[in-house]
């Protein structure tokens, strides 16, 4: 009956969590197929520049004829990337985009510049100075149309992009959540730790890559230095978690790798902060260690597969590297096509990698601790008396044997009388009745202070710790008066005697764990002895 209702709870809680897949997968399709990649018609048209001049700074000087819009076209828009803007219409400056983030960094960072036209304008001259050497040559799309429309139209194509990254993030705080619950309780492995590392840096730097977050965090801190930080400090977490969760376990290979990733944040961050070669300008560094880390895993996926272990975790990672590598190519060709944020799907299949890989290392969590709580519970049945509940002779045997101090230690012993006769006169289930009513009287009286014993037919013991400050004497009279009083008001055939006698470690006196037993013992049948005398 157990055994089918664990299997019934287990077939639902399969089902629910391939529910929660496809509605996953469902949520990223939507949001994907919800992400308009132009403009609408009538919102803006691109505009071509009537002269392009290279100076001799460096910039370059953009003139465009905006003589023959009229008023509904109130704005121009155009996107840069660490670069200095400055606009002219009529020798006067309408426009200025120069700031930089000073001490932390010489960029501005990434913007929409969105420039104010009016119907008194023929020309504006755009000026746009490359920070880095990098990033000298960009081209450079114009549109004109309403400023206000452009704006909220940039922004509603960008949402579930924005969206996606921000469950990204949310679900590596869940997990990291859960893994700073659990662990202890649960004995987690670090790899969902990892895992939680990995998916947040990855969440934030596609938070900030996100046209939305250009718009809405206008910092030039944030997406000058917070994107480039999340590619470099995502490389240990990345190659520690694969590195667990694959089986690679390549001590040397992985822990170059992981040096070598944590001298490049050192090296790149001080050559960043010293301004002789900021983040942006060593971007090619991080994008070869990104190579190094993801080729790691690579290696270890194959190493797999030709030893044939193909576990269930090779085959999602594969699953997952597949998705990746269309992303890659979709979103590639669509980098020299939009302006701003071209990463298209690749954040939507991350996120459902990492809803899978979250998953599934929860699940065999929970797997490991089942398999725990039933090894328990099988400890648990081979130490404990069926009929009274008390601990058994298997569970006296083993704390006799595990030592320890015996300093202040007290045995307690109990052996009820008359049994056998019970047995004789009143047949077995009367006897067992018997010895049900000791055992709960003896653990109700002594279990508060110390584990209760069953060691034989009608014997019992309980080990009372130095650290439990007891009087056995008060103790006793209390036990004997519960046993009296199950006589008189228990409807029983028989009636119940038990003799009792305690001890306390003397170091004069006992030798071991077994002597102190073996005194309570004797005062036990002293007691015996008496009471029969009476």
């Amino acid at each position: 009956m157990i055994s089918k209702l664990r299997e019934q709870k287990d077939t639902i809680i399969s089902k629910f969590n391939t529910g929660m897949i496809v509605l996953a997968a469902i949520l990223l399709l939507v949001c994907y197929f919800c992400t308009k990649e132009d403009f609408d018609e009538g919102e803006a048209s691109a505009i071509e520049p009537m002269t392009i001049a290279h100076l001799e700074d460096g910039s370059i000087e953009y003139i465009l004829d905006v003589s023959e819009y009229d008023y509904h076209h109130t704005g121009i828009m155009f996107y840069t990337t660490h670069h200095k803007v400055q606009c002219y219409s009529g020798g006067k400056v309408i426009y200025k985009f120069t700031k930089t983030g000073g001490f932390w960094t010489s960029s501005t960072g990434s913007r929409f510049h969105f420039i104010d036209i009016n119907d008194g304008m023929q020309y504006v001259a755009i000026v746009v100075t490359p920070i880095y050497q990098q990033v000298e040559g960009q081209e450079m799309d114009f549109y004109i149309g309403s400023s206000y429309g452009m704006y909220n139209a940039i922004l509603l194509k960008s949402m579930p992009r924005f969206f996606i990254s921000l469950l990204i993030v949310l679900l590596s705080l869940v997990i990291l959540g859960y893994y700073g619950v659990m662990h202890r309780k649960q004995q987690l492995s670090k790899e969902l730790l990892y895992l939680g590392w990995f998916a947040f840096f990855c969440g934030v730097w596609s938070i900030n890559e996100t046209d939305a977050a250009n718009l809405i965090f206008r910092n030039r801190i944030i997406n000058s230095i917070i994107p480039y930080l999340c590619l470099i400090l995502v490389i240990p977490p990345f190659v520690m978690f694969f590195d667990s969760y694959l089986n690679i376990y390549s001590k040397i290979l992985k822990k170059i790798v992981i040096w070598a990733a944590m001298i490049e944040f050192v090296v790149l961050t001080t050559l960043h902060f010293l301004k002789i070669a900021e983040y942006r300008q060593t971007l090619v560094v991080t994008q070869i260690m990104l190579f190094v880390a993801v080729f790691y895993m690579i290696i270890g996926m194959i190493v797999q597969l030709i030893h044939r272990r193909i576990s269930r975790h090779i085959e999602i990672c594969a699953v997952g590297l597949t998705g990746f590598l269309v992303a890659v190519v979709v979103d590639i060709s669509s980098y020299y096509k939009t302006i701003g944020d071209a990463d298209r799907i690749g954040r939507y299949i991350f996120f459902l990698f990492i809803f899978i890989l979250a998953r599934d290392m929860i699940k065999d969590a929970n797997e490991i601790i089942e398999k725990g709580n039933q090894v328990k519970q099988l400890e648990i049945f081979a130490l404990t008396d069926s009929m009274t509940g008390l601990l058994n002779r298997n569970a006296f045997e083993s704390h006799a044997k595990s030592g320890g101090s015996l300093e202040g230690l007290v045995a307690v012993v109990a052996d009820a009388n008359g049994l056998k006769n019970c047995n004789d006169t009143f047949g077995h289930e009367a006897g067992d009745e018997y010895i049900t009513i000791v055992a709960n009287i003896f653990n109700e009286v002594y279990g508060k202070y110390g584990n209760c014993y069953r060691t034989g037919g009608d014997e019992f013991c309980c080990i009372i710790p130095s650290s439990r400050s007891v009087n056995t004497e008060r103790l006793k009279q209390m036990f004997m008066t519960k046993i009296y009083t199950a006589n008189v008001q228990g409807n029983h055939e028989y009636n119940i005697g038990v003799a009792i006698g305690d001890a306390t470690y003397d170091s004069s006196m006992d030798e071991d764990f077994r002597s102190l037993v073996k005194r309570a013992d004797e005062h036990m049948y002293e007691n015996k002895r008496a009471s029969k005398s009476s």
